[in-house]
């Protein structure tokens, strides 16, 4: 039996402008980039603390490990601020959608216009390495630097002059996910395909095809078992189990009418949350569905404007955005 929506039973803050993205600090304060420029923090409570703008356009923002530091990027490159908002760095620049802190936060990675740039804790430039072709996303395999662009994955050694290792795809690559455990790497292709890599193990690849559109959003479970992926109405969860999920049939998880365009686990990874343009939030429990078979919602919020990003705060905790500025929390279960 499918549960009816719900409204959220947490706080509701407005930003005044419409969500790009959103990242949770280590002392359950909220970092919200706007699409018009923005950069908002709230307070555990759900508080306007700050509210700043920083540029024409935000497309992402990610809270350091430590939480002293909030790295934003712009349409014209990247803004790092204190945990006040004060400013420590600004690089002027192309298009910045993606960032990723180093697992202590010493290093942060951006996908910065057809280049993948690495700065240090004061906002130093360390390694830069150029592309053909936008970065769309990038990560890190231990203390290396992976970056998706046009033609595959290159991952690099953060020094100069240290050649790349490819992982090659003849395509578009829109967005990567690199496994917690740093075993495999995944991207989400123009082609409508999921291309997964066995990271170290050269020509260990597969392709999964079939998707109804492109795949925009791609998320592994904190386990590094499941990888859930968004292309199309339906999220399709793979399992990574064992040998990796080559001849498998993924979970289905059913409840959106547009394409999903999010993509959230919880903390130990027993839920998963998807956002979409419908204006829809949607949680499961992907681990309680069976192969080849929809599985229904855990919870859902709906709005009528759409759901623009989705984190966790603590093991139950979500956090939803939309486009009209609200940001919202809700407890499930």
């Amino acid at each position: 039996m499918t549960p009816t929506a719900t409204a959220f039973n947490g706080w509701a803050a407005d930003v005044d402008d419409a969500v790009a993205a959103v990242s949770p600090g280590p002392d359950g304060r909220i970092a919200v980039a706007g699409s018009e420029g923005s950069l908002a923090l709230l307070s555990p409570a759900g508080e306007v603390e700050i509210r700043q703008t920083l540029s024409l356009g935000c497309l992402a923002v990610a809270w350091s490990p430590a939480g002293d530091r909030i790295a934003v990027g712009c349409i014209d490159g990247i803004v790092i601020v204190d945990s006040v908002g004060h400013q420590i760095a600004r690089h002027r620049g192309g298009w910045c959608s993606s960032l990723a802190w180093s697992f202590d936060g010493a290093r942060l990675a951006a996908g910065t216009g057809k280049s993948s740039v690495v700065y240090g804790a004061d906002g130093a430039e360390l390694f830069r390495h150029d592309r053909d072709s936008t970065v769309s996303t990038v990560g890190w395999i231990n203390r290396r630097v992976a970056s998706a662009a046009y033609g595959g994955v290159h991952v690099c050694h953060v020094s100069q002059g240290a050649a790349a290792d490819v992982l090659p795809f003849t395509g578009s690559l829109l967005t990567m996910a690199i496994s917690p455990d740093r075993r495999w790497a995944a991207s989400g292709n123009q082609d409508a395909t999921l291309h997964v890599w066995r990271v170290g193990k050269a020509g260990e690849e597969l392709s999964m095809s079939g998707y109804p559109t492109k795949i925009t959003a791609l998320a592994f479970s904190p386990d590094s078992m499941l990888l859930a992926s968004g292309g199309g109405q339906d999220v399709t969860v793979w399992d990574f189990g064992g040998r990796g999920p080559r001849g498998s049939t993924p979970r289905i998880l059913a409840a959106h009418r547009q394409s999903v365009t999010g993509l959230a686990w919880s903390p130990r990874g027993d839920m998963l949350a998807a956002v979409a343009d419908d204006g829809c939030v949607a949680i499961w429990e992907p681990r309680a569905g069976s192969p080849g078979r929809p599985l229904d919602v855990l919870d859902r919020l709906d709005r009528s404007v759409p759901a623009s990003a989705v984190c966790w705060v603590g093991s139950d905790r979500l956090v939803a955005a939309w486009a009209d500025g609200t940001v919202a929390t809700h407890r499930v279960g």
